[in-house]
């Protein structure tokens, strides 16, 4: 959005042009929607005069009913286009989150001389979702190792509560064996799954939800395009039914469809989640509180989104120039002495 002046849109077999950043495409393609099924609206209605005509008509035409004959078959062409969209709705019941959720007190971490984290404490509440921010090689994917228990710290401790259940989706990606199939990965955790109405669906029915058909379900993995495999990943975190989601940049090769549920989604999740990312709008909409690694083991605690941080931190930095600027000039200026008095000297009676 901040960047493109232009978006080309390719959605049923058609390509689109829009001139614009990303929200004004959002805005044009409603728009084009709209213009689409009040099009369809009309050509529905007027299919359904054109066609008694059509069924009363005699099998000899003339070139006038011809004409008529050619135009109804346009118009029921219209008529029966669909617009509905395959959708993913995230609808799942969550594992009970217990009093306690996650602990860390003054967790340090180093490599060599590198200082990742320094004396690092942090209470996590329930239902709150975290963002964590930072330059690259900081130490945002170390924390989460070491919460998991996947990396060793150097000093400190975490607690866990009994009833956390961590989800964890990873940069790396997934891990399968070779050739093994899409249904077989996730029937590997459970046959079903349950619905927070508190009926169950298959793990073929969970699969269609996110939008894999009969034929991809049954197809290698190794044979999924780089899109598909983010998704089955972020399936597979789902299908297990965590309370405390871990995501490590979770929006690289989502669609946008995929991408907006996903938002939708944690923005009613119920447990707790902490989010690396390096996407300011992803970020602005999801999370309510920033961890910011600002180097040297130094991680700011900040109540607020993504953006909000980042106002702050230009204020304070805005206000050390100010006290650098204002020092270096009282340092330049010379010291003035208030003048010597001259000395009198005492009359002599």
């Amino acid at each position: 959005d901040a960047v493109c002046g232009i978006i080309w849109e390719m959605e049923d077999q058609n390509l689109y042009t829009h001139q614009g950043a990303y929200a004004t495409y959002l805005e044009n393609k409603m728009i084009r929607e709209d213009n689409l099924n009040s099009t369809i609206d009309k050509a529905q209605n007027l299919y359904r005069k054109e066609l008694e005509w059509m069924r009363r008509q005699p099998k000899a035409r003339t070139t006038k009913s011809k004409s008529r004959q050619d135009d109804f078959y346009e118009t029921e062409k219209i008529a029966k286009t669909d617009t509905r969209k395959d959708t993913l709705e995230l609808d799942f019941e969550m594992k009970r989150l217990g009093n306690k959720i996650l602990e860390l007190k003054n967790i340090s971490k180093s490599f060599g001389s590198k200082v990742l984290l320094k004396d690092f404490s942090y209470q996590f509440q329930r239902g709150e979702k975290v963002g964590i921010v930072g330059k690259n090689g900081a130490g945002k994917s170390t924390l989460l190792n070491i919460i998991q228990g996947f990396e060793p710290k150097d000093s400190g401790e975490i607690e866990t509560g009994e009833t956390i259940k961590f989800g964890y989706f990873a940069q790396k990606g997934l891990q399968y064996k070779e050739d093994e199939r899409v249904i077989d990965f996730i029937k590997d955790i459970s046959e079903n799954f349950p619905l927070a109405n508190g009926r169950t669906i298959s793990a073929s029915q969970f699969l269609r939800l996110f939008l894999f058909d009969d034929q991809t379900q049954y197809s290698p993995i190794s044979k999924l395009s780089g899109g598909e495999k983010r998704r089955l990943h972020l399936m597979y975190v789902l299908y297990q039914n965590p309370n405390f989601l871990i995501f490590d940049e979770p929006t690289n090769d989502l669609d946008l469809p995929t991408l907006t549920v996903l938002e939708n989604f944690l923005l009613n999740f119920q447990g707790s989640l902490i989010i690396v990312s390096h996407d300011r709008y992803f970020m602005d909409r999801v999370v309510d509180h920033v961890l910011a690694f600002e180097g040297d083991g130094k991680i700011k605690n900040f109540t607020g989104n993504f953006s909000e941080y980042r106002e702050q931190k230009k204020l304070e930095e805005g206000n050390l120039k100010q006290e650098d600027k204002k020092a270096k000039t009282s340092e330049e200026k010379p010291e003035i002495k208030p003048a010597e008095k001259p000395v009198q000297k005492a009359e002599t009676p």
